[in-house]
């Protein structure tokens, strides 16, 4: 059964990230990376959730992501308290693709997470998930975002086949928020 606005968000699946440093800041060198436990990130904080189908991917890269990027302030402004970017990758290749769109922030107000098996994706919905297979790229998480607050899913919809509309742009979460 799909989750849906009232539900609480899924807190049972381990994410991984490499956080920021600026003691690393080339794509190509990383941390180590650390667990993101859910069960501690969401209570008592106002959380935006953002999936993209993957790192690098033309339309996540060029237009989805950077506009929570360029609207971190805005989001702030707004009582959110941290900002999770979700894929499928590796941590590894999060942190890269992190850096390549210009994210530097020892605060790590925005996490690159990663779920390699979709198994958040998959506790949201079927239309939260895209089999991939026949491009070669797998299981993915669909394109979806969310608003969880204390917990509590406020806002939560998924874009249709992998199609990039307003439904992820951080603009309509603003205006959801």
């Amino acid at each position: 059964m799909a989750k849906s606005a009232d539900n609480h968000f899924p807190t049972d699946v381990p994410l991984a990230y490499v956080p920021y440093s600026s003691s690393k800041p080339e794509i190509t060198s990383a941390g180590e990376p650390k667990t993101l436990d859910l069960s501690k990130e969401l209570p008592g904080h106002k959380v935006v959730i953002t999936s993209a189908i993957g790192a690098f991917t033309p339309p996540c890269t060029e237009n989805h992501i950077p506009t929570y990027l360029d609207n971190v302030a805005k989001f702030k402004a707004k009582g959110v308290n941290r900002i999770i970017v979700l894929t499928v990758n590796d941590p590894f290749v999060n942190s890269a693709w992190a850096k390549a769109l210009g994210y530097k922030d020892d605060d790590n107000y925005v996490i690159f997470a990663t779920d390699p098996e979709a198994a958040l994706s998959k506790e949201l919905g079927e239309n939260y998930v895209a089999d991939m297979s026949k491009l070669g790229l797998g299981l993915r998480s669909n394109r979806y975002a969310a608003i969880v607050d204390d917990g509590t899913i406020h806002y939560l919809k998924s874009e249709d086949a992998g199609a990039f509309t307003d439904i992820s742009n951080a603009n309509t979460l603003l205006r959801s928020l």
